[in-house]
């Protein structure tokens, strides 16, 4: 038997990955934003091992293309958070389900 409070952990988990994604785009994985100096300005460029990312130059760090990036990164790691927390409550509730505890009867 599987604990309700786990259970309604792990909907209220997948709840909230589901919200972050549906705020706006997330970021790809092994995608980074860099300082890129330019004499005294420093300006921001994407990384990414993925060349269809890779040196995207996203300006100045109060940039519109610079605040995006920043909070898609933002949502990824938050998810990337949230799921690890949903891999460990998913253990648990496969523990509880593999395991039957029998419990001793208590006399009076």
């Amino acid at each position: 038997m599987v604990s309700l409070h786990l259970e309604a952990e792990r909907d209220r988990l997948l709840q909230l990955i589901q919200t972050i994604r549906n705020s706006g785009l997330v970021a790809p994985s092994n995608v980074w934003i860099s300082p890129a100096p330019k004499g005294e300005h420093i300006y921001y460029k994407l990384s990414s091992k993925n060349p269809e990312y890779k040196n995207q130059h996203l300006g100045k760090a109060g940039s519109e293309k610079y605040h995006d990036w920043r909070a898609r990164i933002q949502r990824r790691e938050a998810i990337a958070e949230l799921e690890q927390q949903l891999s460990m409550l998913q253990a648990l509730i496969d523990r509880q389900l593999a395991v039957t505890i029998e419990m001793p009867e208590i006399q009076n």
